[in-house]
């Protein structure tokens, strides 16, 4: 065998060996939800062509029946945060209207839509803490880097395109209900105009 093929085969015995680790850290959560080791798994965000802090949704993975849980890693395959929190993407059957494929085959879901699991409330509810997403799951993930405002994102040379807008943008920006899967364009709509640098 020659490097070339050895390189390829320790970056995947390095990758399963991390998984093996962050699903034995996890593994009482895994018990109690009552759900496959093989659902739990591990994700790396990245920034999208629009600058979206983003991870990678496999079909397969959106169609998981009780959600598909995942620790954020980085790019050494360690732990994002030091809190070691769980994520949830719940089944979802329209997720090929809802999110954007990317050239790897996977849906981009920006971060700020994960869903954080409240492991104590599933310790005490078990694999019924599911069906009651409210009381386990919060409703936002706080991304940990520090975020720029919407009003300062836009710059007339930054500004997005038209032909991006989406109906869910169309929606917010005509309701000023924050419903766009775009982060910046929900801040827009929440606050006064007299806020805005233009």
């Amino acid at each position: 065998m020659t490097n070339n093929t050895q390189i390829p085969d320790d970056v995947k015995e390095r990758k399963r060996l991390k998984l093996e680790a962050i699903r034995q850290y996890h593994m009482d959560l895994i018990k109690d939800l009552d759900i496959s080791p093989l659902d739990f798994n591990m994700k790396m965000p990245f920034y999208d062509d629009r600058k979206r802090y983003v991870i990678g949704i496999f079909a397969s993975e959106f169609k998981k029946e009780k959600g598909f849980y995942f620790e954020l890693i980085d790019r050494k395959l360690d732990p994002l945060s030091q809190e070691r929190k769980v994520y949830r993407v719940p089944f979802n059957n329209s997720f090929e209207e809802e999110y954007e494929l990317n050239e790897k085959g996977s849906y981009l879901v920006p971060l700020d839509e994960l869903r954080v699991v409240n492991t104590a409330a599933v310790a005490i509810s078990k694999g019924s803490a599911v069906a009651s997403f409210d009381k386990v799951f919060s409703s936002k993930v706080v991304p940990e880097e520090k975020t720029t405002p919407a009003a300062e994102q836009l710059t007339p040379k930054a500004d997005a395109p038209y032909n991006e807008m989406t109906i869910r943008d169309y929606i917010a920006i005509h309701t000023g209900r924050p419903v766009s899967f775009k982060s910046w364009i929900n801040e827009l709509v929440c606050k006064p105009y007299n806020n805005l640098p233009f």
